[in-house]
């Protein structure tokens, strides 16, 4: 199989990510903030300093780290968790449903009003358009960092202190599920308040452990209560944390593969980083040959590119090509609807080709051979 769908969750998992969950799963089975066994204490050890190292990946200062079973249960914190009755949002068009699905929800319930920016003809949403979308209401400013259907990186620097500029008091929220682990995050130096991502996707851990990594500005309240481990004679939820915003039992298998995925980032995401891009870079300057293929990316370095074939339904493309030639893509709207609208293709979605540095670059040259035979037929069965 070549595996081009790592902007869902990359493929190849390393081996020291393999070791740390086999290690929570023999070693450290048991429950975090639950008992004083010698395994408990060593494992509450280990989600302090994942923790830490979550910290460290965003570029935090003075930041905490939460956990939660991915991305989109982190992004609802955050939405949810700070929503304001009578409030204005502002969002991007780039945005995932993760985001989108949650502020709809809140305006749908009239609890806050929603403003949706489209990027430019760049792709690129400008800082100024952001602030001319603010109003006197104006609490929270949703910004993804790359789409996850082009690989288009915004400038959620230059948004960010556009914003607070203009409005101090608004929080600004990055959904970073495509570029953690592909650049180096600085939410410190790039004044923002929150910040999500998984760790199954550009850090090469598993899936079932997504962070929220949020400043000392903001404390978002719990959207799901129960167990803590921590004031149980108390029927209210606490509000210490990071304990009142993790109710239940944590994945500790997937969060010991993160702690041991962002070290492995640590140390080799210099190298991956221009690999990924030199492949990136192959493919897309191949396809974009095909005079039969549209390409709707830039050069990234999320290892991301969308494209479309004749005026064939995506979902056909990615259909023929796992059934003849075991190829892995994404066909479809990739949960990110305006993002789509914006590209105009919502009636059809885009054939997304991820890749991760266990891609080689022959594996590239078979994939765009495949793609030209395609553009060969007159119709795909």
């Amino acid at each position: 199989m070549i595996y081009f769908d790592n902007a869902a969750t990359t493929h190849y998992k390393p081996q020291c990510v393999i070791d740390a969950v086999h290690l929570a799963l023999t070693k450290l089975n048991v429950s975090a903030h639950r008992g004083t066994s010698r395994a408990s204490l060593a494992l509450e050890e280990k989600l302090q300093e994942t923790r830490m190292l979550a910290t460290a990946v965003a570029g935090g200062k003075d930041a905490t780290a939460v956990f939660s079973q991915n991305c989109t249960t982190a992004l609802n914190l955050a939405i949810l968790g700070t929503a304001r009755r009578g409030g204005h949002v502002v969002a991007s068009a780039t945005e995932h449903n993760s985001v989108l699905r949650p502020l709809m929800q809140l305006k749908s319930k009239g609890i806050v009003e929603v403003s949706v920016i489209y990027p430019n003809e760049h792709g690129q949403v400008a800082p100024q358009s952001v602030v001319d979308a603010l109003r006197p209401n104006t609490y929270l400013v949703a910004v993804n960092n790359v789409s996850n259907v082009t690989g288009t990186r915004q400038q959620v620097g230059a948004i960010s202190h556009a914003v607070k500029q203009a409005k101090k008091d608004v929080l600004v929220l990055c959904d970073c599920a495509q570029s953690v682990g592909y650049v180096v995050l600085d939410m410190a130096k790039d004044g923002i308040d929150m910040m999500a991502f998984p760790t199954h996707k550009g850090l090469h851990g598993v899936q079932g452990c997504g962070v929220l990594v949020f400043s000392n500005r903001v404390h978002p309240l719990p959207i799901v209560f129960g167990g803590t481990g921590s004031q149980s004679n108390s029927l209210l939820q606490p509000k210490s944390l990071p304990d009142g915003l993790e109710s239940g039992t944590l994945n500790t298998p997937a969060i010991l593969g993160a702690n041991a995925a962002i070290r492995w980032w640590a140390t080799n995401h210099k190298s991956n980083a221009s690999k990924l891009v030199q492949l990136q870079q192959s493919l897309l300057d191949k396809l974009s040959t095909l005079p039969q293929v549209r390409v709707y990316s830039q050069p990234n370095q999320s290892g991301i590119v969308a494209f479309n074939v004749k005026n064939w339904d995506s979902a056909v493309v990615a259909d023929y090509l796992s059934t003849h030639h075991d190829i892995a893509t994404r066909a479809g709207l990739h949960c990110a609807p305006l993002m789509h609208k914006y590209l105009k293709t919502l009636g059809r979605g885009v054939v997304r080709a991820s890749l991760a540095v266990d891609n080689t670059l022959s594996q590239v040259d078979s994939f765009v051979n495949f793609v030209e035979d395609l553009c060969k037929k007159d119709c795909l069965q």
